[in-house]
């Protein structure tokens, strides 16, 4: 390692001045950089909220009148019924697990005696 030359210090001085300014012009950058990433992220996370709540809203299993879903909860509990003993206050079991799916489930099967 040899001392460098006046040619040289003349360049490694330049850059000894110059660098701290590009490195405050690049640390401002990246956090414009990082601004704008948040920002878009949380649009993102908006958009796909949005995206979930339509798929939702517009699965099959909405457009089942109350009466056939009955029916079919009906159908499923005589069959699960002849399987085992019923156990009508197990809250694990049905129809009990029936009514944790949701909502209109829940009144559902709550409403309708032939369920118990």
């Amino acid at each position: 390692n040899h001392p460098p030359h006046d040619v040289e210090l003349s360049g490694f001085r330049k850059v000894v001045e110059d660098t701290p300014a590009a490195l405050r012009d690049l640390d401002a950058k990246i956090s414009q950089a990082r601004e704008l990433l948040n920002t878009l992220l949380s649009e993102r996370m908006q958009v796909q909220s949005h995206f979930e709540d339509a798929k939702s809203l517009l699965h099959p299993m909405r457009s089942i009148p109350d009466e056939v879903l009955a029916e079919i909860f009906d159908r499923c509990l005589v069959k699960a019924y002849s399987l085992q003993i019923p156990d009508a206050l197990d809250p694990g079991g049905a129809p009990w697990l029936l009514t944790r799916v949701c909502r209109r489930w829940r009144a559902l099967v709550v409403n309708n005696p032939q369920l118990w």
